[in-house]
């Protein structure tokens, strides 16, 4: 079944996951690490004393 997901174009919903994407837990499923580094890119403010789901929220509403 792989095979033909990578023939037709589809991005699987694991990959969109690991991209942050909407599908199949979007950010919740990236580490915490993942997300402070993506908040110190977008300079977000207090990033190292925020929870994952704070860090989700900031990201969500830059």
């Amino acid at each position: 079944m792989a095979k033909a997901t990578a023939k037709s174009g589809k991005t699987s919903g694991r990959r969109m996951a690991a991209r942050g994407g909407a599908k199949s837990g979007g950010m919740e499923m990236r580490t915490k690490e993942d997300l402070y580094r993506e908040a110190q890119k977008a300079g977000i403010e207090g990033r190292s004393q925020m929870s994952k789901s704070q860090l989700i929220s900031a990201l969500r509403h830059r």
